[in-house]
């Protein structure tokens, strides 16, 4: 098995090549949004649970405990929003309807799951199960409302109210498969497996709390990287995780590594974005561009410069620069605002990756070289920053002890 660590970007990389049969899948979806909707969210359920599963059997792994965890969240919390939307679509005979919903409702679980009870065309939970899950979600949708605090660097307001607290691992994990088994429990029509009983006993709360720290998930950031190295970590190295996990397959695991590349690809640049250097990105372009989602147009645009820059002064090759480009364009033409690998449909309900055939072994290779590179960047920025921290300090000494001379 090749280190993922030496792949690098290359001229001959080219992200719809076929090179292996074995693991080339073909993306193809029936047209049924229903049946659509209900697949992805299956997929990225099962690459959430393998997380989970992992991270808990580790024991006192920290990195796993405390980053791969919170990857393994957002898996889970978006296999609940597709098993939701596949419902709607089951339940709304107009296509405007559900294209009305789910603009309505966006990342919303509490709204989805209000709109499919207000249709009074099913029945499949009972009142106590009915009772857990709406309570669940308006517990889930305070913490995590748009779905993005588990994608990004943890916001201000959560770390003031969640900084160094604890959650119980196994206690938010059994919360959140219960939530998907009751969703699912109404995606099958009340037909369940005889081992999935509802649990009356479960706290229908998202952030259950520990005492300790060993085994769970620790809710901090570091300040010096704004946040961005639990994030990274968490989503790099649980995409290998899935990549190489034999129990599931190519198929299934594509949709989620897809999306998760690209949302780690975007943190990359967004951290290069916060470097310490003297010539980082401007501070006006910082705070207008730094939450975008656009990989290319406003965030690689205005990193690249500084790459170049400090790249040059450094003796380094430039050629690569170039290349990385060239491969970061594809990325943008296939999925400019990072959401095309996230649903079956955009909320019009139009299919925009569908009939293509992936190898998802080239495709691995192909965004790893990306990620790496921009890691590279990363970490040769951090030492100059530090480098330049040093020389302006010792220069204000000097200039403090002349002034105390004169």
């Amino acid at each position: 098995m090749v280190d993922s660590r030496c792949i690098w970007p290359s001229t001959d990389m080219n992200f719809w090549k076929i090179e292996n049969a074995e693991t080339t899948v073909k993306i193809q979806w029936s047209h049924n949004c229903f049946e659509d909707y209900k697949k992805l969210a299956f997929q990225f359920y099962e690459c959430g649970y393998k997380t989970f599963e992992d991270v808990i059997s580790s024991g006192h792994n920290n990195v796993k405990s405390d980053m791969w965890f919170l990857t393994g969240i957002f898996l889970i919390r978006q296999s609940l929003e597709l098993s939701l939307k596949a419902l709607l679509c089951r339940v709304y005979s107009r296509k405007r309807d559900v294209q009305d919903a789910f603009e309505e409702c966006c990342h919303d679980l509490s709204m989805l799951f209000q709109k499919y009870n207000d249709t009074d065309i099913e029945k499949y939970l009972n009142n106590n199960e009915e009772e857990w899950l709406t309570k669940y979600f308006a517990s889930l949708e305070e913490v995590d409302k748009k779905s993005d605090m588990f994608r990004f660097p943890f916001e201000d307001d959560f770390l003031l109210k969640y900084r160094d607290k604890f959650l119980d691992n196994v206690d938010v994990a059994n919360n959140m498969l219960q939530a998907f088994s009751l969703i699912k429990k109404c995606i099958e029509k009340g037909n369940i497996e005889k081992d999935v009983e509802f649990n009356g006993d479960l706290q229908p709360e998202f952030f259950v709390f520990a005492s300790h720290g060993i085994g769970n998930c620790y809710l901090w950031q570091r300040v010096s990287d704004e946040g961005f190295h639990v994030k990274v970590t968490g989503y790099s190295e649980v995409i290998d995780f899935i990549y190489n996990n034999q129990q599931i397959s190519n198929e299934v695991k594509l949709y989620p590594l897809m999306f998760m590349f690209r949302n780690t690809i975007e943190l990359c640049l967004k951290r290069i974005f916060y470097s310490k250097v003297d010539n980082g990105v401007p501070y006006r372009v910082f705070n207008s561009k730094r939450k975008s989602h656009y990989i290319k147009k406003d965030l690689w645009k205005n990193v690249k410069p500084v790459i170049q820059t400090y790249a040059n002064d450094s003796g380094e090759d430039l050629a690569v620069i170039d290349v990385v480009e060239k491969l970061l364009d594809e990325i943008n033409t296939l999925d400019k605002n990072g959401d095309n690998f996230r649903y079956p449909t955009s909320y019009s309900l139009e299919y925009r990756i569908d009939d293509k055939y992936l190898d998802l072994s080239n495709v691995y290779r192909y965004l790893r070289a990306i990620i790496n590179f921009l890691e590279g960047c990363d970490s040769m920025l951090d030492v100059i920053a530090d480098y330049e921290s040093e020389i302006k300090a010792e220069y204000e000494a000097e200039m403090r002890a002349n002034m105390d001379w004169c």
